[in-house]
């Protein structure tokens, strides 16, 4: 009972935590706009939930986080193409995207809802480990690329640093979030890391 405590304590802690910083103005806001599509009812939470676990200095520039889904693109937005895993598809295909700033706009990440969890069996969404596993690697693929861009710029191909901070941020957020699990970590580590290549190899 006890330990049953000590974990409940935790995850209202987290829960407030988690709460204080999505009212943070320093965080990017999270924005959902979908069209004829109805997200999985705690998706917005798992993306909240994985932000908080993001060293804040790596968030600083990144204004907006958008959640939708292809067909909420416009037509000049779905014939637009974007690099994804080293070769260029439309943004109607990605499951995510990143634009830096510029001088008329803020850097924002884009996350393709229906696209992430198109594959995916909807029990997933209700094992509080797994569904993790999927939102974690998009939404960390995409604000690596904006570390790479705005915060530690390196000369290697952008593709591959977005994937590196992605097992990062991962690992971190594993790590932190289900500190309990710790002597599981490498058996997850090991999960985590065999569904990421699983959904980087090509879909028909």
């Amino acid at each position: 009972m006890g330990e049953r405590s000590e974990i409940d304590s935790y995850l209202a802690i987290l829960s407030y935590m988690t709460a204080e910083m999505r009212a943070d103005p320093r965080l990017p806001e999270l924005v959902e706009s979908y069209r004829d599509f109805e997200p999985p009812a705690n998706f917005k939470q798992v993306v909240e939930t994985l932000l908080a676990y993001v060293p804040p200095k790596y968030l600083v520039g990144l204004k907006k986080i958008i959640l939708t889904n292809s067909s909420a693109l416009s037509r000049d937005q779905r014939k637009q193409k974007t690099w994804s895993r080293n070769h260029k598809v439309r943004l109607s295909e990605c499951r995510g995207s990143y634009f830096r700033a510029t001088k008329s706009s803020s850097a924002t990440v884009w996350l393709y809802v229906d696209n992430i969890v198109r594959h995916e069996p909807a029990w997933i969404a209700r094992v509080p480990l797994l569904r993790y596993m999927e939102p974690s690697n998009v939404l960390y693929h995409e604000i690596g690329h904006h570390i790479h861009a705005e915060h530690k710029p390196v000369y290697e191909g952008k593709e591959n640093v977005a994937e590196d901070w992605s097992g990062k941020l991962s690992g971190r957020f594993y790590r932190q979030h289900y500190w309990y699990l710790m002597p599981l970590f490498y058996p997850i580590w090991f999960l985590n890391k065999a569904y990421r290549w699983i959904a980087r190899r090509p879909r028909s």
